[in-house]
């Protein structure tokens, strides 16, 4: 089973992992929350720091694993809204800004069966039970695709717009070989043309996975 140490946004709303073995994993599609390894959609903050967090993207937190980010989401729904009814915590949690908070907080009263202002702390384990099992259910969970993705560690400039790419120590790819990469979604590079309708790949702005291609370039002996 693959150990994630480490993880960043990346193209298309896709997240990208990198493992023990220094392997990169492109999660893409499905939700944030299982994209993520985030059920709850928590925040990234402190609290998701004590659960091994081990990134962010759009402000919410990445876990290694889903039961990292479960018990991410409960521990704030104690530490956080305990002394909280579900409608104040609800209107914190999802604000109307971003979400159809009113739907949210009816959904989690009918589940939980309560109506009052009664603080989370002082729910039951089965009242509790069905708050959380309730978020995540509103918060939906939806599988994607994996793939495993390659960053680019070198350019070499063979000619005039011509030019390979290191993969691996040693292992070199043409750059037509590239472009099916990145078509593939394996490279994490936006293919563009040219005025004159030239082929050419760029690292996306800001990337936090891939290096700028230009910084790359280096001489081949």
């Amino acid at each position: 089973m693959k150990q994630f140490i480490q993880a960043v946004g990346g193209m298309k709303n896709s997240v990208i992992y990198t493992d023990t073995d220094e392997r990169h994993f492109r999660f893409s599609e499905g939700t944030w929350t299982w994209r993520n390894h985030n059920p709850g959609n928590v925040w990234a903050g402190s609290i998701s720091k004590k659960h091994n967090q081990i990134g962010k993207t759009h402000g919410f937190a990445i876990f290694p694993n889903d039961a990292s980010g479960h018990e991410s989401l409960l521990d704030t729904l104690i530490t956080t809204y305990g002394d909280s009814s579900i409608h104040e915590m609800i209107y914190k949690y999802a604000p109307p800004k971003e979400n159809p908070t009113k739907k949210y907080e009816k959904f989690l009263r009918e589940k939980t069966g309560i109506y009052d202002d009664t603080p989370i702390k002082k729910f039951t384990n089965i009242q509790f039970e069905k708050l959380w099992k309730a978020i995540q259910q509103m918060e939906g969970y939806k599988v994607g695709k994996i793939i495993e993705v390659y960053r680019i560690s070198g350019v070499h400039r063979l000619g005039k717009n011509r030019y390979e790419y290191c993969l691996r120590e040693d292992e070199w790819i043409s750059e037509s070989d590239c472009i099916d990469l990145a078509l593939k979604g394996r490279a994490e590079l936006e293919i563009c043309l040219s005025k004159l309708s030239n082929t050419f790949l760029r690292t996306p702005p800001n990337s936090l996975f891939q290096k700028r291609l230009e910084d790359l370039i280096c001489k081949k002996y």
